[in-house]
This record gives structure tokens, C-alpha cells and sequence, in this order.
């Protein structure tokens, strides 16, 4: 499996660690630098990285593609789109995303989500 489809193939198992609220799954998936870029929110490290996902919403579909996944040497970005259906206050939303995720390349060979960053169409309310 060649750079570019080993990191498309990270999509199917981060959605279903983040809709399966499986967090050290989704986080070994991860470096341990990792940096996650949520939309009108500081970004979140370190040790604020597990409590700010238990309190992220519960995510009923996770719907995400790669549109484009550029490779050099042991970095690269992936930027692509998704929809999302979480549970707010009671009520199931959709709404649609876009992301760029840059990942690195370990000693092991795989390839690990190192900025996590996404923005959504229109605001959640």
C-alpha cells in the first residue's frame, strides 16, 4: 500500500473510534504532540485532549472523505469533507464539515494524525 493510501485508509477507523466515543483508540491514532483545531475554540493538547472529546457531542454518523492527500517524504496533509450527525441538547443535527489533517510518519512506518483541524459550513447552533 503506497503513502497516500495507507493515510486514506486511517478515515474508516478514526470514525468509528469517534462514533464509538472509543477515545484511546482514536488517540493512539494519533502523535503524541497531536494538536486538534476545533472551529471558534482555542486549539487543545496535552492532557485537555481526553476531557474536551468526553464532552464533544455524540456523534450518530460520521461520514468523511479525502479529497486530496499530498505526500512528502514523512509529513503529509489530507484535506477532504464529511457530515456529521451529533446529538444537541436532545436533538440530532446534521451539519457538514470541511478539514485539513497533517500527519506524520513513525519509525513503525504507519502514519499518525499530528494536526487535527476542521471548520463547518454554516455555525452550529
Amino acid at each position: 500500500m503506497d503513502d497516500a493510501a495507507a493515510i486514506r485508509a486511517t478515515i474508516g477507523p478514526w470514525a468509528k473510534a469517534a462514533i464509538d466515543r472509543n477515545w484511546g483508540a482514536l488517540l493512539e491514532m494519533c502523535t503524541s504532540n497531536v494538536v486538534f483545531a476545533p472551529p471558534g475554540e482555542s486549539k487543545v493538547t496535552g492532557t485537555q485532549l481526553k476531557p474536551w472529546l468526553e464532552a464533544f457531542p455524540v456523534i450518530k454518523v460520521f461520514d468523511a472523505t479525502f479529497d486530496q492527500v499530498d505526500v512528502s517524504g514523512d509529513l503529509a496533509t489530507a484535506v477532504g469533507h464529511g457530515l456529521w450527525t451529533l446529538t444537541m441538547k436532545g436533538q440530532e443535527i446534521s451539519v457538514l464539515f470541511k478539514f485539513v489533517d497533517v500527519f506524520r510518519k513513525g519509525q513503525d512506518g504507519g502514519w499518525r494524525y499530528a494536526h487535527v483541524i476542521w471548520n463547518l459550513d454554516t455555525p452550529m447552533s
